[in-house]
């Protein structure tokens, strides 16, 4: 069964809860990422590279 997929409104809503992060994060990450809509899994991993990317 596939795993849900959610908007990046519904991700950045429950950011602080499901991610540790603050909304404009994961907007940020997933906007980056070109990504409209994303699974829990597929957030996280994105995220955390956002996070730790290399600032130049």
């Amino acid at each position: 069964m596939a795993e849900a997929t959610y908007k990046v409104a519904e991700l950045a809503a429950k950011a602080r809860q499901m991610f540790g992060t603050t909304p404009e994060v994961v907007t940020a990450a997933l906007k980056i990422a070109d990504k409209e809509s994303a699974t829990v899994e597929d957030a996280q991993k994105i995220i955390q590279e956002f996070l730790n990317r290399e600032v130049k």
